[in-house]
């Protein structure tokens, strides 16, 4: 077989067909393309979009109720500061502010407020209603400013050197932050400056940044939450700023892991059901690839869903109907055929009772003729009725076995292809169409180069010859029973006309087809194609 020469604009980035060759990456698909792939998919993608849901409506409900924890705990702060301060004398106010206040709060003693009373069924009325009743103080008396619940919404990243300016207090206040440090107050490690430690140096190394203490870092009030007067005994006012603290990130690594771990957990009872649900159907599409290329295939067994069962109930009533009919049809055919055989031979004694030589000689002919038809239709079925198995078959081994057969033979045939092709196919039927095609390039043409490749799509077996080749308008009609060209191929040479027919009937019994084409250069090319 003469090598194929490369089309002029080959390259490697075009397909067979010539066209640009997608890139890899390109034809990689976001969406599997499997029924369990699929499924998997669209669960874990319910799975993720339910956990943020989830987590986003928990987190911030977590952080509400946070938030009320932390303003019920400044509260009872301060009623306890205010009792304190009424009972103790004008020169400590200063140290006891001091040590009452704290990162997220801070503590001043003003001469006046221009904080007003709040008003009846707000919330600020009622944070300033729980103070006086736990300060013992008189209703009406504490002052509270507004308080903007969408800060809560709107909090920043809390840093040190991005905190907006506050509000200073006028001159004369007295604030915690405003006196000197008390040797006797006990400090946290990390303020302990005449020890060294991991606090001391984290905050050299971090000037800018605030030492976290517990769960709260907002050193400088960098977002106010209320700000709230209260009366002392001594005619001034108590002023309390209060900072919302910044609470644990809810999309940060708990959340991360806990979507991962619950993704997995999913993951692997979705892929074992899944599995498990599918696999009537994976013996389902097996079942119909054998089926789709003529083997005979025992029931299956219908598990699985309603569905499944169903859909392979169906299946199983399809193939039996199927065989059935086919079997019916080759045994109708065998007894016609057998049958014809009969007045056949009552004609051809008959015959031999004509007068007429000439005449005599042409209706022997005929009966000849009709004779060859029948055991054709008559061998065909007697194959056809065997129920060959399919198997493994090395096709090209196959296809090297003919040519030195038919070399053995004095014929010129010629073989071109791998030195092995595994293949299931039924051997003997697909020997049997192979021979029907050499027979005829060497009948017609007196050679036959075959060759043999493998694709993608599955395994093309072409058989060419050097003879006249068919008219175009008839490359189809020869497969047609019976049917013969006249002129070149013609029943002077042999033939019934069922070669053809027989050959096609056994390759898309196997899930393939056969076709014809004239070559360029001359001669007649079949082409079998298998699938994979």
């Amino acid at each position: 077989m003469p090598d194929a020469s490369p089309a002029p604009d080959a390259s490697p980035n075009k397909d067979k067909k010539g066209r640009k060759a997608t890139p890899f990456w390109r034809r990689l698909r976001l969406w599997p393309l499997s029924l369990a792939g699929q499924l998997v998919a669209a669960l874990l993608i319910a799975l993720v979009i339910a956990q943020v849901i989830t987590i986003f409506i928990f987190a911030n409900e977590r952080s509400q109720v946070a938030v009320m924890t932390y303003r019920g705990q400044v509260l009872d702060r301060t009623a306890s500061l205010v009792r304190v301060l009424n009972q103790t004398d004008e020169s400590v106010h200063a140290r006891v502010i001091q040590a009452a206040g704290g990162q997220t709060v801070l503590y001043s003693i003003r001469d006046e407020t221009p904080l007003s009373v709040p008003k009846a069924g707000t919330l600020e009325a009622a944070l300033a209603g729980k103070l006086e009743y736990r300060a013992g103080l008189a209703h009406g008396t504490v002052r509270i400013s507004d308080i903007d619940e969408s800060l809560f919404w709107r909090r920043r990243d809390n840093r040190q050197n991005d905190a907006p300016p506050r509000a200073m207090p006028p001159p004369g206040a007295m604030m915690s932050s405003d006196m000197p440090p008390n040797p006797d107050r006990r400090r946290f490690m990390h303020e302990r400056d005449d020890r060294r430690g991991w606090g001391r140096r984290w905050r050299e190394q971090n000037p800018n940044r605030a030492p976290m203490r517990g769960r709260f870092r907002n050193p400088k009030l960098e977002e106010l939450d209320m700000t709230l007067a209260i009366p002392l005994d001594n005619g001034k006012w108590l002023q309390v700023r209060t900072g919302l603290p910044t609470l644990p990130d809810q999309w940060g690594r708990p959340f991360l892991i806990s979507l991962a771990m619950t993704a997995l957990l999913i993951l692997l009872v979705v892929l074992f059901t899944v599995r498990r649900l599918t696999a009537p159907l994976r013996d389902l599409e097996r079942a119909s690839r054998k089926l789709g290329r003529g083997e005979t295939i025992e029931p299956l067994k219908e598990a699985g869903p309603k569905e499944v069962r169903n859909t392979i109930s169906a299946f199983n009533a399809m193939q039996e109907r199927l065989m059935r009919f086919v079997q019916d049809r080759t045994r109708m055919l065998a007894a016609v055929s057998h049958d014809l055989r009969t007045p056949i031979t009552t004609m051809r004694l008959r015959a031999e009772f004509v007068d007429d030589e000439e005449m005599r000689d042409k209706i022997l002919a005929t009966l000849d003729e009709m004779q060859a038809m029948t055991d054709a239709v008559l061998a065909f079925t007697r194959e056809d009725a065997t129920n060959e198995k399919t198997r493994e078959v090395d096709i090209a081994a196959m296809l090297s076995s003919l040519e030195e057969d038919y070399q053995d033979l004095g014929k010129e045939v010629c073989f071109q292809g791998p030195d092995s092709l595994v293949y299931p196919c039924r051997a003997v039927s697909l020997k049997r169409a192979l021979c029907n095609l050499i027979e005829n390039a060497l009948r017609y043409a007196g050679d036959a180069k075959i060759s043999l490749s493998k694709d993608a799509h599955g395994i093309h077996i072409r058989i060419m010859d050097s003879g006249p080749g068919i008219p175009a308008a008839k490359l189809e009609e020869v497969f047609s029973p019976f049917y013969r060209v006249e002129g070149s191929r013609n029943k002077e040479t042999g033939g019934v006309g069922l070669g053809l027919s027989i050959t096609r009937t056994i390759i898309r019994s196997h899930g393939g087809d056969v076709t014809l084409t004239n070559r360029p250069e001359g001669g007649l090319e079949a082409i079998i194609s298998l699938p994979r």
